[in-house]
């Protein structure tokens, strides 16, 4: 005997939206594209955030002192990897720990490896005196509690390779003690070695066609950290006005100035982000309205006979929210998959895009950071309806019927 399939509530809100497949798909499909831009904006700006704190917890100094005119390219290295070498006498580690004010001072070597066979990737090669180093040394302990001999690197996240394998820079073969966890800074991108393997790497540059041979003794910056009492912008014009500033071929850059500027970066592209969500939630929201209400305007005498048939005013209300928050909640799970699903793969080009520090936030955010983008999208379509459920709950089922108008 045949079993005819009791019509449940959820059944008829879904054979309603089923009805018409394309109208569905179109309200799904703008929803979607709401919850796409809300988090692949929420999730772009979260991770430059987390590059920006990765960058200041990982600087260390409060003032990096570099040969005249190269201060970009160590903004370069620094919030983006960028290799680049250059060079400053190393006499002037004595020279600034004299300053008042400055507490500690220690030099780093800067060398660009080659795009050519004798280079296994070109990367920055960064040297870093063990001894007195509070830049690099504090970071690379968390893997590597050793001193790094002159066959040894530690890469970053970025590089490819792992401890134990081999990597080749000019045609000099060094051993992987260490990779370290990605930070969002330009450190991904590095490889970090002693300050007497850097020195032969810098030799080496200039025998495998580097632009110009390193002078004796040369280092490329200074790490200064400033004693208590003392500001960083202080001591920075004090270098300037001991120095002759101008005539001494050094600039000291002060590590708020490298951070305050990729913040207000941050700050701009987070409210650019703003901007176009709270636009396009609200044309969404516009256009939700207007499409809901031709909707239910348009199964007017559908209504009318639910009502007849013994559906309750609040009824008939909760069946048109139910309807809008169908379609809501479909288009936010497609939209925030697709954009996961295009964010994900292209992190790297989207960091060297946004052009500052960048680091992809962990599970929890990103789960937080999609279940809030879920919620605002979900809301959007029964809010939408909302006027035209209030309308509906308050018609009268027989004139429904007999004008066919709400």
């Amino acid at each position: 005997m045949n079993k005819e399939a009791r019509l449940t509530f959820w059944g008829i809100a879904f054979c309603n939206l089923k009805r018409r497949p394309f109208r569905t798909a179109c309200l799904i499909m703008l929803v979607a594209s709401l919850a796409f831009v809300l988090f692949a904006g929420s999730h772009i700006s979260g991770s430059a955030a987390n590059g920006v704190a990765g960058l200041s917890k990982r600087l260390g100094a409060d003032i990096l002192i570099v040969p005249k005119g190269y201060d970009q390219k160590l903004e370069g290295i620094l919030l983006r990897g960028e290799p680049s070498t250059f060079y400053m006498d190393a006499a002037w580690i004595g020279k600034i720990s004299s300053v008042e004010g400055v507490e500690s001072v220690s030099p780093q070597l800067f060398v660009a490896s080659l795009n050519s066979d004798c280079c296994s990737v070109p990367v920055q090669l960064i040297g870093y005196e063990q001894s007195t180093d509070f830049i690099v040394e504090p970071w690379i302990k968390t893997a590597l509690p050793k001193t790094l001999a002159n066959d040894e690197i530690v890469i970053g996240g970025m590089v490819s390779g792992q401890a134990g394998g081999k990597i080749t820079f000019f045609d000099r073969e060094y051993r992987i003690a260490a990779k370290m966890e990605n930070t969002g800074t330009g450190f991904d991108a590095s490889v970090f070695m002693n300050m007497d393997a850097a020195k032969i790497a810098a030799s080496d540059y200039t025998v495998k066609g580097g632009e110009f041979p390193p002078p004796d003794g040369a280092i490329s910056s200074i790490a200064v950290t400033v004693a208590e009492g003392f500001s960083a912008n202080g001591v920075a014009g004090r270098i300037n006005n001991v120095f002759d500033y101008g005539n001494s071929g050094i600039v000291p850059v002060a590590a708020k100035k490298i951070v305050g500027e990729v913040s207000g970066s941050l700050r701009a592209l987070t409210g650019f982000f703003r901007v176009l969500s709270v636009i396009l939630w609200v044309i969404s929201l516009l256009v939700l309205c207007i499409v809901f209400s031709i909707m239910f305007n348009e199964r007017k005498r559908e209504f009318g006979i639910l009502r007849s048939l013994g559906f309750t005013r609040k009824r008939l209300a909760a069946l048109v929210l139910l309807e809008a928050g169908a379609v809501s909640l479909s288009g936010g799970v497609i939209g925030i998959f697709f954009s996961a699903l295009l964010l994900l793969p292209f992190q790297t080009y989207i960091g060297e895009t946004v052009n500052m520090p960048y680091m992809q936030p962990s599970l929890t955010q990103f789960a937080m950071t999609a279940a809030f983008t879920l919620l605002l999208s979900f809301v959007t379509g029964p809010l939408a309806s909302l006027f035209p459920a209030i309308k509906i709950g308050k018609s009268d089922a027989y004139a429904v019927i007999r004008e066919g108008g709400l």
